[in-house]
């Protein structure tokens, strides 16, 4: 399992980090968000998922990630 922080930028409340957590828990990765830092801890089998489809969930959300 890899552990990894990320900012993700456009979040203003707690539905966006809800919303980002449930698209990433459909690929299997498990999210803790902080709308209000913008960071998220994400927990993830690099095996079953990669960085770059975690971004693409997140990016389809309508948010981005540096």
């Amino acid at each position: 399992m890899m552990k990894k922080t990320i900012k993700i930028n456009g979040m203003h409340c707690k539905s966006c980090s809800m919303l980002i957590k449930s698209e990433l828990e459909d690929l299997g990765v498990k999210a803790e968000i902080n709308h209000e830092t913008g960071k998220a801890i994400i927990e993830f089998d690099e095996k079953k998922t990669s960085l770059d489809k975690i971004k693409a969930a997140i990016s389809k959300a309508g948010y981005s990630v540096e």
